[in-house]
């Protein structure tokens, strides 16, 4: 990896660019305060390089949520500077035990093939837990929560008035080479778009697109693409299916190739986008024979 390099958006707030943007914000005494860690402890060697270089000292991290390319680089950190590490009390029981995710996405013991880094970050100790909105200790940065992603994801909005999104948007690029991204609550992310389309702030940093300062498109942008598989979902449903047989369908339309990783992240996805619509009674469910199955009302 090469070296990564601070880049100034306001005052006291800077981020690192990379597939996971990172915040670093600088608290006073030459201290600094990151907003996420990266995706291993390489990233987190390169971020503890960059501070030091930049003549800050890491003391604290603040994850906004707990997958691994969000705080895959807390253990390396807290190891070398015994920082504390800040999240919401969902995300802070997958960072401390990271076993929990692949537990989770598999829904039972996980196979030895989603037992990796991408799925499973390494252990850290969660000094603070968080219970947004809140001020994090020891700082002028407002914690503020972005349900519908990952269990209980949280944002961050500095004193610079720039707030970090984490993965509450993906890039254009990104949607039109991937086009389905993790989703836990559907109507709670929905929900979400529509409380970043009204924020106010300087700068908007999403964790997977650049920093902006008008984010009225990228919300559009990312709204669109959740209905577009919503409508794909439903008349999928036209006859009866099993979520198995939507998530086949789904890779077979917008020609994903399914590994064990993504199988397990577009599976729950689908089964996500399942519970939604049934609750806005677009679908019904019922078991037969055994297969629980999906119907367009």
């Amino acid at each position: 990896m090469a070296a990564l390099t601070l880049e100034r958006l306001a005052g006291q707030t800077w981020i690192v660019r990379g597939p996971t943007n990172v915040g670093v914000v600088e608290t006073g005494q030459g201290e600094a305060l990151l907003i996420d860690s990266g995706n291993d402890g390489d990233a987190g060697r390169k971020l503890l390089r960059a501070c030091e270089s930049a003549g800050l000292r890491i003391r604290g991290i603040a994850n906004t949520h707990s997958n691994a390319d969000h705080c895959g680089g807390n253990a390396f950190i807290q190891a070398r500077t015994q920082c504390r590490i800040m999240a919401t009390a969902a995300e802070a029981a997958f960072i401390e035990e990271p076993r929990l995710e692949p537990s989770y996405l598999w829904g039972g013991f996980p196979l030895p093939s989603l037992r990796h880094k991408f799925l499973m970050a390494e252990a850290s100790r969660v000094t603070d837990v968080i219970a947004p909105p809140c001020l994090l200790p020891g700082s002028e940065v407002r914690a503020l929560p972005l349900p519908g992603h990952f269990l209980a994801m949280a944002g961050f909005m500095t004193s610079d008035s720039v707030f970090f999104a984490a993965d509450t948007m993906a890039s254009p690029e990104i949607l039109a080479k991937y086009h389905v991204f993790y989703l836990y609550d559907v109507a709670a992310f929905l929900a979400t778009l529509d409380t970043l389309a009204g924020l106010e702030a300087e700068w908007i940093v999403p964790s997977h697109a650049p920093p902006t300062r008008d984010v009225g498109a990228l919300v559009q942008v990312n709204r669109a693409k959740i209905l577009e598989i919503a409508s794909y979902i439903v008349e999928a449903c036209a006859a009866p299916a099993t979520s198995e047989k939507v998530l086949a369908g789904l890779a077979a339309h917008f020609h994903i190739e399914l590994t064990h990783t993504q199988y397990v992240l577009l599976g729950s996805t689908v089964r996500s986008y399942l519970a939604w619509l049934v609750q806005e009674k677009s679908l019904s469910s019922r078991i037969e024979e055994g297969y629980l199955l999906f119907e367009r009302s």
